[in-house]
Order: structure tokens, then sequence, then C-alpha cells
């Protein structure tokens, strides 16, 4: 088996633009990547929609920045935000609507304090490596052509193969292998799938060049103050490494070029038993039954799944033997039953980690 290795200087500078919209996964995953690169010496510059919490001895060579207003700006978006309703909506309108998130986060994005100090440091910077996530923020690639030295590229996708991933690697897109991302099939069966499966991969290829690449070709010549290359062109001949959240055991099997690496599993880190939070610790441990926990992730906002839902949903688990955790971000207004606790937030890793064979 080939391995592939990054190496860079114990002392080298590296530029960490992670515009991850609202997914607060996305940091999650990469924290750990910028706490890797810190423990190897490296002086790491992040620029990203949340606080870098990375403290003490490994935070010396850390220096951060937060998109000022963006996060507000999104959850604002957000307000029509309700996922019973997109169930209903086609795959080649779901792949429209985020297209348009990510037009707007671009478009608020640089017009930030934090977009305008990246764009004059890295003019005078010498960076040794710009890794940044490509998930839409195409507006951020003008900073490639403006960087001080040109240094390479290293791009990471926080999740399995996108629809466009052909466009940073070449080949096709496998639509009769692969299934699309906002299609509700694990793997396209039978000629029907396997045709609609390839009308929706066309569908957003379209979408992608012939609407959202040119608006955020506008947004990245005005960030930067200068025409700069097509975008397509950037992003295809401009990435010297793709980084991919995904594994080849749980993935397609599609073929992938040397430079496009899969490093799932780069979120299991060693993780201590749960502190502090002691009432859940004392629920959970009085669990005889094992224990499940409920936690859909900060994109699913139960206000809009309904109360009648909410409610048909606390009957269901009223019933089990087991004792269950849930992350709700809103008050319910019904009798909560003894096996069932709910919280705002929870220390999710630590809960998997401790209670992994409940």
């Amino acid at each position: 088996m080939t391995k592939t290795r990054l190496y860079t200087r114990a002392d080298s500078r590296i530029c960490y633009p992670q515009l991850n919209r609202a997914f607060s996964s996305h940091h999650v995953w990469t924290t750990n990547l910028i706490k890797e690169l810190l423990r190897k010496g490296h002086h790491v510059h992040v620029i990203s929609t949340h606080e870098t919490k990375i403290k003490d001895k490994l935070a010396q060579n850390l220096t951060y920045d937060v998109f000022d207003g963006l996060m507000k700006a999104m959850e604002e978006s957000e307000e029509d935000y309700n996922p019973v309703k997109w169930e209903r909506y086609s795959a080649p309108y779901v792949t429209y609507s985020v297209y348009q998130w990510g037009i707007h986060a671009c478009d608020t994005v640089v017009k930030t304090k934090a977009a305008e100090k990246l764009l004059e440091m890295i003019k005078i910077v010498q960076f040794d490596i710009i890794l940044q996530n490509i998930v839409l923020n195409e507006c951020l690639y003008g900073l490639w052509e403006i960087a001080k030295g040109k240094p390479p590229i290293v791009g990471y996708i926080p999740y399995s193969p996108a629809p466009w991933l052909k466009d940073l690697i070449g080949g096709p897109s496998y639509p009769t292998v692969r299934s699309y991302a906002y299609l509700s099939i694990v793997k396209p069966i039978g000629l029907w799938q396997k045709t609609w499966n390839t009308v929706c991969f066309t569908v957003d290829d379209f979408i992608r060049h012939y609407y959202y690449l040119p608006i955020m070709q506008r947004f990245a010549e005005k960030y930067v103050g200068h025409t700069i290359r097509p975008l397509h062109e950037i992003e295809k001949n401009s990435i010297n490494i793709v980084l991919l959240n995904s594994h080849p055991a749980f993935e397609y099997g599609i073929p992938l070029p040397p430079n496009t690496l899969e490093i799932a599993g780069l979120n299991a880190q060693a993780i201590k038993p749960i502190d502090g939070e002691i009432d859940i610790r004392t629920f959970l441990d009085g669990s005889k039954n094992g224990v499940i926990i409920i936690s859909l992730g900060t994109n699913v906002k139960w206000k809009f799944i309904g109360l009648d839902k909410i409610k048909a949903v606390l009957l269901a688990l009223s019933k089990l033997k087991q004792r269950i955790l849930w992350k709700l971000d809103i008050e319910v207004p019904f009798e909560i039953p003894d096996n069932l606790m709910i919280v705002k937030w929870m220390p999710q890793r630590e809960v998997l980690c401790t209670f992994s064979n409940s």
C-alpha cells in the first residue's frame, strides 16, 4: 500500500481559511487537523466562521480571525428552513437551493473585516501552504492568485466526494455507480434510477457552471479588486492536493488520482470521559438497559419540525426501556418521560466515547 505524506518545514507558515457555513461538524473535524499542525511546530493562521478554541501551550504558534457577521446572516437566512417541507422538493431544486445558500454566504463573507485583513495579509506574508475548505467558497479562490510566493494549495472537502469533484480532479462523475448527494437512494439500481441519477448530476453540472460559478467569479474579482482567471480553471489547475473526509470501505470505490486522499477518521481522537456534566453522567450511569443518544446536528432546527411531531417522538421514546439523552434546542410544553433527559447542548464526543458499549 502506498502512503502519501505532505512534508513541510517544522517552522513553516500555513494559512488556513475555512469558510464552513453553519456546519459546526466541519469545524470540529478540522480542529484536529489544526492541532496536529501545531504539534508539529508549524505556525498556523486560521480564518473561520467559528472561534478556534485551542488554548495553552499548543496555541503559541496559532493566530486566528473570525468572519464576523456570517453566522448571524446564515441564521437569518434559515427562517424558512423547514426540513419537512424540503422533503417534498425535487433533487434539482435542492441543488439550486444549496448553491443559492453558497452565493448568500460568499456575498456576506467578502464584506467582513476578517476578509479584508486576510486580503492584505496574503499579499505581504509568505505562507508555505494555503489549506482551504473548498466547499461553496469559490469567492476566496482569488486569494490564491495574489498570494505572495504562490504557495501550494491543499483543498479539503469535509465529507464524502462532492458531486462536482470531477471539476477538481478530472474524469466523470460515475453516475451509474455513486448516488447523487440529494437523492434518497444508496446506490442507483436499474435503468430508471441510473437514468434519473445521471440527470441529477447533469443538472448540478449545468447549474454550477452556467449560473453559480459566474456569480462567484464576480464576487472573487470584486474581492481582490481586479480580473482573475476563470474559477473553473483555477480550481482545476491550482489545487495540488485534495483531502476527502471519506473512506473507501464506505464509499463507492470510484477511481481517485494520487493527489486525492481519503482521510476519514481524522476526528477520531482519544477523548476523556465526561467531566463536569454531572447531571448527564448521573442520568446515563443509572441506565440498566443501555443508552440512546439523539443529536441531529446544528442544521436541524426543531422549531421547524412542529410540536405535534415532537409529541409523537416523546410518546414513542417513553415506551423504550433504555435511557435517552436528546439534544433539543427548544422548550417542550409536554411532560417528559422518566427515561428521557433533554439538553440544549451535550459534549457529544465525550458521551459517545464513555457509553460506546452501552
